[in-house]
Formats: structure tokens, sequence, C-alpha cells
């Protein structure tokens, strides 16, 4: 585009047609190269080592920030807070539904003294204190890995929910739910996971979810979002709202896209028509995020087997550690 036309909504349109053929052109153009499966064999071997040999020391490390008053109140913990977190980390790992963990508990519990139920085990998703030392192990593998400007790609995915009920009365008073959404803000750089979220209803409000978390996450961590890339599903004005000013967003507009709007608008399609092979270049980059989902659900499984709201966060949080913590068993 030549600088010193102006940018009008007109020929913006004119320009869709064209930039949507070479989108087209470039996504096929994309090889898609064949892995390479004795080598990811090997590399998951030595990742899984990785975490075996991580994983006490940094949840140690996450709830050695936790400060809880001491209560004497109810029946004495069976657990304490590191066995909790671990056991959780552990049955996503092993895709565990609760009884069968519980017996795996019990089996090398028997060792050392401890004894759990598979109610124990269902309860540790609503814990406060292991769902905080989650997230202070999410934040320590950030400090750890990612640069201070990280680079991100965005998308979302669904997890089936295990089905309970009987076809003929699956619908309750709410809605019966066959889905979960989780969205997650990935670092390009070293694939790991920036942000998280998750939503009963939409992929919206999984995303919502994220963008809260990724504005503590910035801050504990110590991070600053340079570039995002989302797919159409985000192609609006208010996704502008959930970013910095100074974040370059690449996003591809829908066919009734206007440039109508804020100069952070206006400037997303200016860099598009300027350069587009660069700004598909760039916007490309987001089928990282689609491979972190398949190798989430080949390691930990398409399922999530909790009902409860807050549970069904807490076990999405669980993945998303779990993928940071395998992906920096890379070095």
């Amino acid at each position: 585009m030549a600088k010193n036309k102006r940018l009008t909504n007109r020929r913006f349109r004119r320009f869709c047609r064209e930039f949507k053929a070479l989108s087209d052109m470039y996504s096929k153009s994309c090889s898609v190269t064949e892995t390479d499966w004795r080598k990811y064999e090997r590399d998951y071997a030595e990742r899984v080592r990785y975490v075996g040999r991580e994983l006490n020391s940094l949840s140690k490390e996450a709830i050695s920030f936790i400060r809880a008053e001491k209560s004497n109140l109810g029946r004495p913990q069976k657990l304490r807070l590191q066995q909790k977190v671990v056991a959780l980390l552990l049955k996503s790992i092993f895709e565990k539904h609760n009884r069968p963990m519980a017996g795996l508990l019990s089996l090398f519990g028997a060792f050392l003294g401890i004894e759990v139920s598979y109610k124990t085990i269902e309860r540790l998703y609503s814990d406060e204190m292991v769902q905080m030392a989650l997230h202070n192990m999410f934040i320590l593998t950030i400090r750890q890995r990612c640069n201070r400007i990280v680079d991100t790609s965005g998308d979302g995915t669904g997890y089936t929910l295990t089905v309970t009920k009987h076809y003929r009365t699956q619908i309750d008073k709410e809605g019966y739910r066959k889905f979960v959404y989780s969205f997650n803000l990935m670092d390009i750089k070293t694939k790991l996971y920036v942000a998280w979220g998750s939503g009963i209803r939409s992929e919206k409000e999984a995303f919502e979810d994220a963008m809260k978390r990724l504005e503590i996450i910035c801050k504990e961590a110590g991070i600053v979002v340079g570039t995002a890339r989302l797919d159409k599903y985000y192609s609006y004005q208010s996704t502008l709202k959930y970013f910095d000013d100074k974040t370059v967003l690449y996003i591809l507009p829908k066919s009734n896209t206007r440039i109508n709007g804020p100069w952070r608008w206006r400037n997303i399609f200016k860099r598009m028509m300027e350069d587009p092979l660069l700004y598909l270049i760039e916007y490309f980059k987001r089928e990282n995020s689609e491979s972190g989902f398949s190798v989430d659900k080949r390691a930990f499984g398409w399922k999530i087997w909790q009902k409860r709201g807050d549970r069904i966060d807490t076990a999405i949080g669980c993945i998303a550690a779990l993928h940071n913590l395998f992906r920096m068993g890379y070095g």
C-alpha cells in the first residue's frame, strides 16, 4: 500500500479480497513435516525424567510463598500441602480418575502410612491452598525461562466432560454440558504458556478468564506481551482492551470488518496492507498454539472428570502447569 494514500473502507474491502487469496496460498504452502516418532519418544522420556527430578523441588518452592494461619478446628489433614499438589499433578499425568488414583496413593502410601479415599482426591480440586500453589508453580516456570518481553500466540480448545447421566435425563435445570473450553496464551520462543483460562459456556468466556489472569501474571512474573496472534474469532475492536497499548496484534479480518475505530485498530490493517507477506508470516506463528494443545491432549488426555465449575477450572490449571513443567525439560 502506498503510504501517501488515505486508508478507507472501500480500499480496505478491495484489498481484503486479494489478501484472502494470498492467505489461502500461504497456508497451503506451509508444509507439514512428518513426526519423527523415535525422536519424539526419546524427548518425551527425557522430559518425564526431568519432571520426576524437579516436581518435588518446584512444588516445595511454590508453597514456600504461602502463609496460612494454623487452626485447631476440624479433622487433621491426611496429606500435607505439597503432597496434595503433587497428587493432583500425578493424577493428570497418569490420566487417572479419582478412585484409581486413590488406590495408587494407598498402594504407595502403605510404605509411608498414608491412606486416602477417592473423595479426598476430589476435594483437592476445591482446596484454595492447592490452587494458590499451582498458580505459584506456573509463575515460577515463566520466571525461569521466559524473557521480559514475550511474543505470544493465543488459541482456544475444548475438553470433553464425562457423561454420567442417561441420555433421556441428561438435560437438567442448568442445561447439560458436554464440553468445557480452555484458552492459552503461549510464548512462541519457549513454548511455555504465559496465561490460561477456562470457560463453561463458551471459548469467549475462557478467553476473558485468561486475560484476567494475564494481567496478574505479567505483574508477578515481570513480563510484558510484545506481540499477540489471535484467530478470526477475536477480530473485534473489544479485543484491544485486553492488551497494553504497546502490544502489536496480528489478527485476520472478517468479511464485514471495517477500519473505523481507534488508531490501534486502524494500525493493525495498515501494517497488513503495507507488507501482506510479512504480516502473514508473523500471523501463522499462531500454529504453535494448535501444536501445544495437541501435545497436551496426547500427554494428559481429552477428558475433564470434574463436574463443578471451580474444580473444572483447577483441572485445566493442572494441565497448564504440567505443560510448562514438561516444556522446561527441553533445557
